[in-house]
C-alpha cells in the first residue's frame, strides 16, 4: 500500500495534470477528478464512446426481457414496501417515483457539491449495470457541462435506498420539472428557463431510468470525494505545523528517531516519523541530537512535551484511516450501486442492496473522528507555542511589538478552543442513529450523505484551526530566529559595555527591541544628567536591538536558512493545494 504522503501527493500532481476535458467510463473516476469537476467549470465532462455502446446494450437486453413479459422491480412493480404492486403504465412508474421523493425543505447544497453528485452518477450509469439508454448518462453530462445544477435540498436522505431525495432533485432537473429552481452561469431560474437558454433537452424517462439515476448512493459519494481530498491536505498541514511548533519552541528530532518507531512499527507512526525528519532536515532551530549526547542542565526539559514527542503516535493511525477512506470512496465512485442489477453480459438481473452505503458512513464517520485527532493535536501545539510561560523565552502570546499594547494571538488562542469544542461535538459517529423508514422496508439504513455532510463541516473547522497555527507558527519561528540573534548581540554588548550590565540583566530581549524607539527617546532627555556613561551605553544597546527588529519586520530576517528544508518546499506549496482563504 502506498503512504499517505505518496498518496496525498499524487492526489495533488493529477489534480494540476487534469487536461480540459475529463471522459468518464464507469471504471477510472478518481478522488482529484471529482474535486476539479466540481469546482472547475472550465472543465468539460465527456463519456466513452465504448462505455456508451455498452450501456446501449446494457439497455436493449433489460427491453427484451420486458417484451418477453419479465417482471421487474422498479419497472413494473412498486417501489420498496409497494413493491407487491404491480403496473403496466411502465413511463408514468418512474415519474410517479421523482414526483414522490422531490418532497425536500430547507437550506440547500451548494452548487459544486451537487456537481459532484451529478459526476459522481453519471460515471456509475456509465458502468452498464442500470438498464438505461445512453440518453440518459448523455443529458446529465449537459447539465453540468452547461452549467445547470439543481438546487438540493441539504436534508432528508438515509442514504438507503441510496440517497433519493437528493438524486431526486437532479432527476427532475434532467425531465425538466417546470416549477425545479436551478444554478445557471451563477444566477437562479426554473429549470425550463436554463434548458432553453443553453439548448439542452429534457429526457422522458423509460422503464428503470428514474429509479436507476436516485436508487444509489452516489450524492453521499460525491460529497465524500472533495471532503476526503481535503482532509488528506489538512494531515499534510499538521505535519507541517508540527514541524513549525518544534522550531519555534527548539523541540527536538530525537521524537522521530528510527529505534523508537521500529519498536512499535504501525505503518502510519513510522511513515509519520519519517516525514518528520525529511520536514525538518537541516534545521538549525530545532535540537538535532539526542539527549544522551548533551550535557544536562537544571530546570530544562530532557524531552518535549506531548504535542511535539508523541506527534508520530498520534498522527500515524490518521494516517492509515486516510489512506482506507480514499480506498473505499474511489471504489464507490466507479461502482453500479443502485438496483436491480441489470447484467447483459451474465443474462442476469439481481435484486440486492448496493445503495445501502454502509461503507461510505463508516469511513466518513472515521474521516471526522481523525480530523478531531488532528485538531486536538493543533490545539495543543498552538497552546504550547501562544503560552509565555511554556514557550522557552518568546514573548506573551507570540506578540510582533510592545506586549503592553499588542495581545498577539490571544484572540486566536480564545478561537481555537471554539473551534475545538465544535468540532468535538461534529466527531460523534453517525453510521449508528439509524432509524426504521418507508414501511419498515428500509429498516436499517447508513444515513451516509449525512455523515458526509458532517465530515465536511469537520474539516472546515480543522482548516480554520491550521491556518490560525500556520500564522502563529511562522511568526513564531521567525521570532525564535530573531531571539537568538538578539542573545547573541546581547552577550556581545555584556562584554563590550560594562555600563549597560544593570540594563541588560533586568530587561526582557524583546522589550529591548519592541520598545527601542520609545527608550531612545527617554534616554534623549537624560543627556545632561551627569550619568553619560550609562546613557550612552545603554543608547547602543537600544539601537543594535531596533536594528535586528527592524530588520525583522522587514521581511529581511532569512529565518527560512535556519528551518529545515522539508518545512520550507512544503509551504510553498500549501499555497497552491490548500483550499482555505482568510475572510
Amino acid at each position: 500500500m502506498a503512504s499517505h504522503l505518496h498518496t496525498t501527493l499524487a492526489m495533488i500532481e493529477e489534480r494540476k495534470q487534469l487536461g480540459p476535458k475529463v471522459t468518464l467510463d464507469g471504471n477510472h473516476l478518481t478522488i482529484p477528478a471529482v474535486v476539479a469537476l466540481s469546482g472547475d467549470k472550465s472543465l468539460e465532462v465527456a463519456l466513452s464512446e465504448d462505455a456508451l455502446e455498452e450501456t446501449a446494450a446494457n439497455q436493449a437486453y433489460l427491453q427484451r426481457k420486458l417484451d418477453d413479459g419479465l417482471v421487474v422491480y422498479g419497472i413494473n412493480t412498486g417501489f420498496g414496501g409497494s413493491a407487491d404492486v404491480r403496473s403496466s403504465k411502465l413511463d408514468e412508474v418512474q415519474k410517479s417515483l421523482i414526483r414522490a421523493v422531490n418532497a425536500g425543505m430547507g437550506r440547500t447544497f451548494p452548487a459544486n457539491v451537487t456537481r459532484a453528485a451529478m459526476v459522481t452518477r453519471a460515471n456509475c450509469l456509465v458502468k452498464a449495470y442500470s438498464g438505461v439508454r445512453p440518453d440518459v448518462p448523455r443529458v446529465l453530462t449537459e447539465l453540468i457541462n452547461n452549467d445547470i445544477i439543481p438546487c438540493v435540498p441539504l436534508r432528508g436522505s438515509v442514504s438507503a435506498s441510496g440517497d433519493l431525495m437528493p438524486l431526486g432533485y437532479i432527476a427532475a432537473a434532467m425531465i425538466g420539472r417546470t416549477d425545479l429552481a436551478v444554478e445557471h452561469s451563477g444566477s437562479r431560474m426554473t429549470c425550463p428557463e436554463a434548458m432553453e437558454k443553453a439548448g439542452v433537452q429534457p429526457i422522458t424517462l423509460g422503464p428503470k431510468e428514474g429509479l436507476a439515476i436516485i436508487n444509489a448512493n452516489s450524492f453521499a459519494a460525491g460529497v465524500s470525494a472533495p471532503t476526503l481530498y481535503d482532509a488528506n491536505l489538512v494531515l499534510l498541514l499538521t505535519q507541517v505545523c508540527t514541524g513549525l511548533s518544534i522550531e519555534a519552541l527548539r523541540g527536538r528530532t530525537e521524537s522521530f528517531h528510527p529505534v523508537i518507531h521500529k519498536c512499535l512499527p504501525h505503518v502510519g507512526q513510522r511513515e509519520i516519523a519519517q516525514n518528520m525528519l525529511t520536514i525538518m532536515k537541516d534545521s538549525k532551530l530545532a535540537i538535532t541530537e539526542l539527549d544522551m549526547h548533551l550535557p544536562d542542565k537544571y530546570g530544562v526539559l530532557k524531552q518535549d512535551r506531548y504535542s511535539l514527542r508523541s506527534s508520530p503516535q498520534w498522527l500515524g493511525s490518521v494516517a492509515e484511516t486516510l489512506n482506507d477512506a480514499c480506498r473505499r470512496i474511489t471504489i464507490e465512485l466507479n461502482s453500479a450501486n443502485d438496483n436491480p442489477i441489470i447484467d447483459h453480459r451474465t443474462n442476469t438481473i439481481a435484486n440486492g442492496a448496493n445503495f445501502q452505503g454502509e461503507t461510505m458512513s463508516i469511513a466518513m464517520d472515521q474521516t471526522r473522528q481523525v480530523m478531531g485527532v488532528c485538531g486536538k493535536l493543533l490545539l495543543a501545539q498552538f497552546q504550547e507555542v501562544v503560552n509565555a510561560k511554556l514557550n522557552i523565552g518568546m514573548p506573551p502570546n507570540m506578540s510582533g511589538c510592545d506586549i503592553n499594547s499588542d495581545v498577539g494571538f490571544k484572540g486566536c488562542d480564545t478561537a481555537m478552543a471554539s473551534y475545538m469544542s465544535e468540532l468535538d461535538h461534529l466527531v460523534n459517529p453517525m453510521s449508528n442513529h439509524v432509524l426504521s423508514a418507508e414501511t419498515h422496508n428500509q429498516s436499517v439504513n447508513s444515513m451516509a450523505l449525512v455523515s458526509a455532510r458532517l465530515t465536511a463541516e469537520a474539516v472546515e473547522i480543522v482548516q480554520m484551526m491550521v491556518a490560525n497555527l500556520l500564522c502563529l507558527t511562522v511568526q513564531a519561528v521567525d521570532l525564535r530566529h530573531l531571539r537568538n540573534l538578539a542573545l547573541h548581540e546581547i552577550d556581545a554588548l555584556r562584554d563590550q559595555l560594562p555600563a549597560a550590565q544593570e540594563l541588560l540583566k533586568d530587561i526582557e530581549w524583546y522589550d529591548l527591541m519592541y520598545q527601542g524607539e520609545e527608550r531612545l527617546a527617554a534616554l534623549d532627555e537624560e543627556v545632561g544628567t551627569g550619568d553619560t556613561e550609562r546613557v550612552a551605553a545603554e543608547r547602543v544597546v537600544y539601537k543594535r536591538l531596533l536594528g535586528l527588529y527592524k530588520t525583522a519586520c522587514s521581511g529581511n530576517l532569512d529565518t527560512d536558512k535556519y528551518m529545515g528544508k522539508g518545512l520550507c518546499s512544503v509551504l510553498i506549496m500549501r499555497f497552491s493545494c490548500f483550499p482555505f482563504k482568510f475572510n
